[in-house]
């Protein structure tokens, strides 16, 4: 008997301890992530002179508590500068960017959530940041489209830009 207590109290220890805590989300999401290629099925949109337009994207820490869904764009030289915060089923998902577009002047960035298969997560509701920039854009004016698609979790996607942006 005390060889199968002594045997059970290191588990029993593992299971009372608590979680690991979650870093709250930084003002700006880290710098350094890879540049991601355009989505499947979709081909490099070419641009004056600019090269290949690219997405770099970037996702900050995922929190507790959603209801700030929200993105923003800016143009730059040659860029589009956009942040975001995306709302997800709970703190323990993952973000990527993809970028797709009808023609050169039309632009449409797909932020994808996904469950973090990792991780045990508390079932409330997340909030994960995110900075994404669209490069190698010749001059002129764009129509850009960001979108919230949550493909495993079964909500709706979301439009929470639609606008033109100009680019210098």
């Amino acid at each position: 008997m005390r060889i199968l207590v002594a045997l059970a109290l290191p588990l029993l220890a593992a299971c009372a301890s608590p979680a690991p805590r979650e870093e709250p989300a930084s003002a700006a999401p880290p710098a350094g992530a890879a540049t991601t290629e355009p989505a499947p099925g979709t081909s490099p949109m070419p641009s004056a002179g600019a090269g290949q337009v690219t997405l770099d994207f970037r996702p900050g820490t995922a929190t507790n508590g959603g209801g700030e869904q929200n993105a923003s764009a800016q143009g730059a030289s040659g860029s589009i500068e956009i942040t975001g915060t995306m709302d997800t089923p709970n703190p323990c998902y993952k973000v990527s960017g993809e970028l797709a577009g009808q023609d050169s002047r039309e632009l449409r960035v797909r932020v994808v959530g996904r469950a973090d298969p990792e991780r045990t997560c508390v079932q409330s509701i997340g909030a994960v940041p995110y900075a994404a920039t669209v490069r190698g854009l010749a001059p002129g004016t764009y129509s850009l489209t960001v979108v919230h698609a949550y493909p495993d979790a079964g909500w709706d996607e979301a439009t929470v830009v639609q606008s033109q942006v100009v680019v210098r």
